[in-house]
Parts: structure tokens; C-alpha cells; sequence
């Protein structure tokens, strides 16, 4: 880990025995940019609290399906990208983070308007992390 990218909390972190590294907007701004279809979708990143991260995802037609609704797959993608950038904010930045399972539960269409996603770390275990990411219009 380099420690030049990231600064310590001097306090305990509410996740046993790890260690909190705060990791700024402009660093997962700048990871973002390095994914290239991560980069595509156009994620904004908001806000970071420990264990948190804040993003918006602006409407774009190339976002969209057939009905003009944004596309379930960019949706599940939002929401597997917001758990990976909460994690960051305890485990640092890693390029070795995979995601091993993700349910979403669509509840209603996105129409035309940019999304909010609020992702957050449950669990973050030794070697599995638990998120839940809510995503809500503007």
C-alpha cells in the first residue's frame, strides 16, 4: 500500500480491527477515469464518510433501453461500482477487489433523470465485504 495516497484517521473505526484510510472525491473521480466503462457510464462521486460513498449518475441516452428507461445492467453497475468505492474508505484503494455476488432489486424505472447512489459497506470482512447500495432519482 503507498502510503502518499492516503491520509489516517486518528480514531476507531466502528469495523473491528481495521484501520480507516480517507480517500478523497478526487482520487475516485480519478480511479473512475481509469476504468474505461466505468468512465462510459459518467459516475459522479459526491461525498465519502468512512464506510460510505455518494455518487450521481447524469441521464444520458446512451444510458438508455428501448423505452428510454435507464438499462437494469447500468443500474446493477452503479450499484456494484458505489460498494467498491465505500470500501475504499477503510481498505484503501486496491486494484485486487472483485465482486463475488450481487442481487439488485428493481423497484421502479428510472425515466429520464439522473440517479443518486448511496453505497455502504455492512460488513467488511478479512477477506469478503458486505455492501447495500440504495440508488434513487433526483
Amino acid at each position: 500500500m503507498k502510503s502518499r495516497r492516503f491520509s489516517f484517521f486518528n480514531h476507531q473505526s466502528p469495523f473491528k480491527n481495521h484501520q480507516i484510510f480517507m480517500v478523497t472525491i478526487e482520487q475516485l473521480q480519478a480511479m473512475i477515469n481509469e476504468v474505461p466503462f466505468v468512465k462510459l457510464l459518467g459516475l459522479e462521486i459526491t461525498a465519502v464518510e468512512e464506510g460510505i460513498c455518494h455518487g450521481r449518475l447524469p441521464y444520458s441516452d446512451h444510458l438508455a433501453q428501448y423505452y428510454g428507461l435507464v438499462h437494469g445492467g447500468v443500474i446493477a453497475s452503479l450499484a456494484d461500482t458505489m460498494v467498491y468505492m465505500a470500501q475504499t474508505t477503510l481498505n484503501g484503494i486496491t486494484k485486487n477487489t472483485v465482486t463475488t455476488n450481487l442481487a439488485v432489486n428493481y423497484l421502479s424505472p428510472a425515466r429520464h433523470e439522473d440517479l443518486h447512489a448511496r453505497g455502504r459497506v455492512i460488513k467488511n470482512g478479512k477477506k469478503i465485504i458486505y455492501g447495500e447500495v440504495s440508488i434513487t432519482s433526483a
